[in-house]
């Protein structure tokens, strides 16, 4: 965070309410910027006055679109530009201090650059296939965890972005989809249920209007909801039919496995009639784990009190004398698939942290080393004049 304590900085707070903005965020605006212009009562501009008369030295937007020639930000109209480029020094750090959807920017009035960033209240990232951390979403309220009545349904995978939505401390709704194309809707009902008793579930139509309907308790005005899940589970059908309209293009899925085409090729930020804001993502089959230790032993609650009680400390949950873990296998108070997953989850998270790590590291002394050789150069270029 910049210090710009000086600034004046152009608000449309009406606008800014319609993209996701809440009282918390106005209060931490105010304790970093106190000089604060108000431009609800005039179309906002970067160059002209606001109806305080005062001309902001920025102004505060919200990320709806990453590419890679910069940022799409909104409310609209603040700039002559569609896009907010993005100097060098946003990407010369960790990849976490980098804007992504969803996050609430400072754009410099004069210059339309990027300034600054208001901390994030949530982030939910991952390792992408290449093994780099990638930024999903910031400042999300709730997240629809979205699968389907077909063959593609799986708890583990569900399981996977659970630890990655608990860590980032969002509020999870599982939403089950295509519920009217199976004659026995019990058979994932049923499992969804009992795997995730404490979490929000819901199954749907989206064709359905009073089905989808059941979904705005958290598309409330202040409200920003991600969608979550993989391809041909019906996320865009969901988008629409929260939207309204038709804002993302959709596709049949290849009956064979369940298995569907992207036909969300990018993030994206779009207004509901509720009040809300919602994301939709390209579908992630793949969702390696970043930094969620938290949110798997919360997820694993229950295998974690069992672990607790082991006779050893460092219980590998095997074959050890007094294994809490295993005697409740044994009692089939725990599924031995349960505990495998969490294992195999746990292993994953800590070797992609060190990984991460290991990376960060290397960038660091990359960045240090380039730093010295250029004040080396200056210095030579210096003594030589």
């Amino acid at each position: 965070m910049t210090d710009h304590v000086s600034l004046t900085l152009g608000v449309d707070l009406p606008a800014l309410q319609r993209l996701g903005w809440s009282d918390n965020l106005q209060d931490n605006l105010q304790a970093l910027y106190p000089n604060i212009a108000d431009f609800s009562a005039t179309e906002p501009s970067a160059t002209e006055p606001s109806a305080t008369g005062k001309n902001p030295d920025a102004f505060v937007a919200r990320v709806i679109g990453v590419e890679r020639t910069g940022l799409t930000i909104a409310p609209e109209g603040l700039l002559e530009i569609d896009q907010v480029p993005v100097s060098g020094r946003w990407f010369r750090g960790d990849e976490e201090t980098r804007p992504t959807i969803g996050d609430w920017v400072m754009i410099d009035a004069q210059t339309g650059m990027l300034l600054d960033m208001l901390p994030r209240r949530s982030l939910i990232k991952r390792i992408n296939p290449l093994g780099a951390l990638q930024l999903i979403a910031a400042n999300v309220d709730s997240a629809l965890i979205v699968t389907s009545c077909n063959a593609d349904f799986s708890l583990e995978r569900l399981e996977r972005y659970l630890s990655v939505v608990l860590e980032a401390n969002i509020a999870p709704v599982l939403v089950l989809t295509k519920i009217d194309l199976v004659e026995e809707p019990g058979i994932f009902t049923d499992p969804l249920s009992q795997r995730f008793p404490d979490i929000a579930q819901l199954a749907v139509n989206a064709l359905s209007r009073e089905s989808v309907a059941t979904l705005a308790p958290w598309c409330g005005e202040g409200q920003t909801l991600a969608l979550l899940g993989s391809s041909g589970v019906g996320k865009s059908t969901l988008v629409n039919a929260l939207s309204g309209v038709v804002v993302q293009h959709t596709a049949a899925i290849r009956e064979e496995d369940g298995k569907g085409r992207h036909t969300t090729t990018n993030r994206s930020l779009h207004r509901l009639p509720q009040g809300g804001v919602i994301l939709d993502s390209p579908g992630m089959r793949e969702l390696q784990l970043a930094a969620a230790e938290e949110g798997i032993e919360e997820l694993f609650a229950d295998v974690e009190a069992l672990a607790a009680t082991c006779r050893f400390n460092d219980c590998s949950h095997a074959s050890e004398p007094g294994c809490a873990v295993q005697a409740a296998i044994e009692s089939a108070e725990l599924e031995e698939q349960r505990l495998l997953h969490y294992q195999s989850l746990k292993a994953e998270e800590s070797r992609n942290r060190e990984t991460l790590a290991a990376r960060h590291a290397r960038h660091r002394a990359f960045g240090k080393k380039t730093r010295a050789a250029m004040r080396t150069r200056q210095q030579s270029k210096d003594s030589d004049q």
